[in-house]
C-alpha cells in the first residue's frame, strides 16, 4: 500500500467527520448515507495505493488528481453539516469580533465607501478566479513533470481546506450575504459581479463562512508558488490578493473571516515546512 499524505488527509478528513455524524446522528438527516459513503470513498481511496508505481492512464490521473476534487465534493457536502453540532448561527458573534477587530464592518462598508465599477469588477474577477487558483499551482507542477512538488502543494492545499472545513460544525457562521442586503447600484450591473452571485446562488454552503476557506486556499496556494515557484508566485499575487479583498467587499465574507482563514494558512503552511 503506497499512501501519500493527501491520501491521508482525505482519509482523516472523512474518518473526523464520520466520527462527529455519529455523534451529533439526530441532528443529521440519513445519517447512516453520510457514514456509508465515506466507508465506499475510504475504500475507493485504499484501492488506489495498493499497486506501487505508476498505474495505466487513466487510473493514474485519476490517482494524482482525486484530492483537488475532494474541495468540491467536501465544501458542498458542508452545507449539509453545519448544524449538526449546534443549532443556529454564529454570525452575530462573528460580527462582535469584527467590530472589536476592525472598529467598524469592512464588509459592509468598502463597497460603499469605493463604489467603483472598475474596482468591483477586479474584485470579483479575482474571486471568481478561485477555481482556477485552485488547480493552478498543482497543474503547474503537474504538467512540467515535477511529481515532488505537485504532491507537496496538494497535501498542503487539501489539508488546508479540509481543516477549515472542519470548523464549520463548531462556528457556523452564514456570512454578510445572508445577513445583510445585496449590493446594489451601479455595481451591481457589472458582468463578474452578476456571474459570481449567479455561482454562489446556485452552489453556495450556507454556514461556511468562518474562517474563510476561500482566503486560505489562495493563501495557501500563494505561501507554496512563494517557496517553489517565483513565476507562479508573480502570476498568482495579483489574483490571491484581489480575492481576499474581494471575499469582504462583495460581501461574501466578513473581514475577519478572511483574516481567520490567512492566519489558518499560514499555520499550516509552517506545519508543512517541518514535517
Amino acid at each position: 500500500m503506497n499512501l501519500l499524505p493527501y491520501d491521508w488527509c482525505a482519509i482523516g478528513y472523512l474518518a473526523i467527520t464520520g466520527v462527529l455524524i455519529l455523534i451529533f446522528h439526530k441532528n443529521v438527516a440519513r445519517w447512516y448515507f453520510y457514514l456509508l459513503v465515506r466507508a465506499c470513498v475510504i475504500a475507493g481511496i485504499l484501492s488506489l495505493t495498493f499497486v506501487q508505481g505508476n498505474l495505466p492512464y487513466p487510473w493514474q490521473f485519476i490517482r494524482d488528481w482525486y484530492p483537488l476534487s475532494t474541495i468540491a465534493l467536501f465544501y458542498f457536502e458542508m452545507g449539509k453539516l453545519t448544524q449538526m453540532v449546534f443549532n443556529g448561527y454564529f454570525d452575530d458573534t462573528v460580527i462582535r469580533w469584527e467590530k472589536q477587530v476592525f472598529k467598524g464592518m469592512p464588509s459592509v462598508e468598502l463597497s460603499e465607501k469605493f463604489a467603483s465599477l472598475l474596482l468591483s469588477e477586479y474584485l470579483h474577477f479575482c474571486y471568481f478566479s478561485y477555481y482556477v487558483i485552485a488547480i493552478f499551482l498543482a497543474a503547474w507542477f503537474y504538467f512540467q513533470g515535477k511529481s515532488v512538488l505537485f504532491q507537496q502543494s496538494v497535501f498542503a492545499e487539501t489539508l488546508t481546506f479540509n481543516v477549515s472545513l472542519l470548523c464549520y460544525p463548531f462556528i457556523p457562521a452564514a456570512g454578510p450575504r445572508y445577513h445583510f442586503d445585496k449590493i446594489e447600484g451601479k455595481l451591481s450591473a457589472g458582468f463578474f459581479f452578476r456571474l459570481t452571485h449567479a455561482i454562489l446562488s446556485a452552489g453556495s454552503s450556507k454556514g461556511t463562512a468562518f474562517p474563510s476557506s476561500h482566503v486560505s486556499l489562495s493563501v495557501i496556494v500563494l505561501l507554496c508558488a512563494l517557496r517553489y515557484d517565483t513565476t507562479a508566485f508573480l502570476i498568482l499575487l495579483p489574483l490571491c490578493i484581489g480575492l481576499t479583498l474581494g471575499t469582504v467587499y462583495g460581501r461574501f465574507h466578513y473581514a475577519i473571516d478572511a483574516l481567520a482563514g490567512a492566519g489558518l494558512a499560514l499555520l499550516i503552511f509552517g506545519i508543512t515546512l517541518v514535517i
